[in-house]
């Protein structure tokens, strides 16, 4: 009776361990950064509130970000500043981005915006992700709490920012 105690517990603890092992091994990829590659289609709100004065302001974005699967990005977009009380704004702008991920399929981004036209630079942004297990999906934000956000327009004018974020890119290459 106690030797097939000992060989059921000995089976059992092998059938356990060989999951783990599967599960780990699914989890364990050889080059951390190549679960996010590929050409994504997004679309992201963010608001942001002025450091000294206090106003909001709301942006829209659509664009693209190419993900090289070995954490660096390019990000391409077009959007539209929403000022309380005055007409919309449209502007363009593109960012190189770092990114890095995490086991579980999340990953931080952060770079720096520059205008299309050289008018600005935005420093200091950062978004929070997390890709879905097929690698077509994700979902972003802003972190919490937020981090200060710098405009610096060529002139030499200097803006800082507390911004939230949402949005949700989808592979489209």
């Amino acid at each position: 009776m106690i030797g097939s105690r000992s060989r059921l517990l000995a089976i059992t603890t092998g059938f356990v361990l060989l999951l783990t092992g599967l599960a780990q091994a699914e989890d364990d990829r050889s080059e951390p950064n190549a679960f996010l590659k590929g050409t994504f289609r997004f679309s992201t709100v963010k608001t942001c509130t002025d450091v000294v004065i206090g106003s909001i302001v709301h942006f829209y974005f659509n664009g693209t970000i190419i993900y090289d699967g070995a954490g660096s990005a390019t990000l391409s977009q077009q959007g539209m500043l929403v000022l309380p009380g005055s007409t919309p704004l449209s502007f363009e702008e593109r960012a190189e981005l770092t990114y890095l991920p995490k086991p579980n399929g999340g990953f931080i981004q952060e770079g720096t915006f520059i205008a299309a036209d050289h008018s600005y630079t935005v420093t200091g942004t950062r978004m929070i992700g997390q890709i879905d297990a097929q690698g077509s999906v994700v979902m972003l934000s802003g972190p919490m709490p937020s981090v200060k956000e710098t405009v610096t327009s060529s002139a030499g004018g200097v803006s800082q920012y507390f911004c939230g974020a949402s949005g949700t890119a989808v592979r489209i290459r």
